[in-house]
């Protein structure tokens, strides 16, 4: 593959599935992340659930982004709007 960036709009689930997938076949090419909020990493189907229980969002982060870049080798630009 070449050295130009793969680029992935969004940090949802969506995004963070397919960058994890884009991994397993090419683990070195420069990859970037673009995300309107701050990147973190929750499950947001249990969003609903948590609000029920009182929970915030916070409650249910799994990962910031800069833990998502270094385990993804990406590198994530957050609160930018494309």
């Amino acid at each position: 593959m070449s050295d130009a960036a793969r680029i992935i709009i969004g940090t949802g689930h969506a995004g963070y599935t397919l960058a994890r997938e884009f991994r397993k076949l090419d683990e070195a090419a420069p990859l970037l992340l673009i995300s309107a909020d701050d990147g973190t990493s929750y499950y947001k189907p249990n969003l609903s659930k948590a609000l029920a229980m009182g929970k915030d969002a916070a409650a249910l982060a799994q990962f910031t982004a800069e833990q998502m870049a270094e385990t993804l080798n990406a590198q994530i630009r957050v609160n930018s709007r494309v």
